[in-house]
């Protein structure tokens, strides 16, 4: 069931790539991380179609070799490594973690609760996430799912036009978590009172993010049952 329930995302990813990367690079962006990752988990592989990443992360490794495939099938919880060498995940080889610190994933669910893959943030430093951090990417991992449906519903001539009007939405809030994100890295530490209104401020964007593309993609969907 969930490997056929996989297949037309694999086939979207052949057809139109686009989403994929446009996804992990928001989520990089709304958590500050070098690296994120939209992986479709499959029999014997996982695959990247959407990866954000400097130093070059695979596009696919096998299931062996892959935190993401533990974490697919554990539907309901956010799996968490804030540092894999001190704590690393026991279910795959040490060599398979060793250039990542901190890894933070959640399921990619259809509607009728098939887990096809993940989204995740990563690190190659150590680094803490919050119970409020892991909210917004359990979102983002819901409104991932949308975002697919609605690429397999949407002609490619209507894709780019949904794009447009959801970065439209969220360009502002992007820039001011950039700024803030900057002023935090500049306090001594980050338990000061001025650090922690910056972060609250971080996760009130984040959030107005998240409900600004939630916004627009029930915008898209409702346009795409009128035509």
């Amino acid at each position: 069931m969930r490997l056929q329930a996989l297949q037309p995302y694999k086939a979207l990813q052949g057809i139109r790539n686009e989403v994929f990367e446009q996804i992990a690079q928001l989520v990089a962006m709304l958590f500050a991380t070098p690296m994120a990752q939209v992986s479709l988990v499959d029999a014997e592989e996982v695959i990247y179609p959407g990866n954000v990443d400097s130093s070059g992360l695979a596009t696919r490794l096998a299931r062996k070799d892959c935190i993401c495939a533990v974490a697919v099938y554990r539907p309901d919880t956010t799996t968490v490594f804030s540092d894999l060498r001190i704590q690393p995940c026991e279910w795959i080889s040490l060599e398979a973690q060793q250039d990542i610190a901190f890894y933070a994933s959640h399921p990619i669910q259809t509607t009728d609760g098939q887990p096809i893959g993940s989204l995740c943030v990563l690190d190659k430093k150590p680094r803490t996430f919050k119970a409020d951090e892991q909210l917004v990417l359990q979102r983002m991992a819901s409104l991932t799912m949308r975002l697919l449906d609605l690429e397999l519903l949407a002609l490619p001539t209507e894709a780019p036009a949904l794009w447009a009007a959801i970065n439209a939405r969220i360009d502002l809030s992007l820039q001011r978590i950039e700024t803030l994100t900057a002023l935090a890295r500049w306090e001594v530490s980050a338990e000061t009172t001025t650090a922690l209104a910056y972060q609250a401020a971080i996760q009130e964007e984040r959030l107005l993010i998240v409900q600004d593309i939630e916004y627009e993609v029930e915008i898209a969907f409702s346009r795409l049952s009128r035509r």
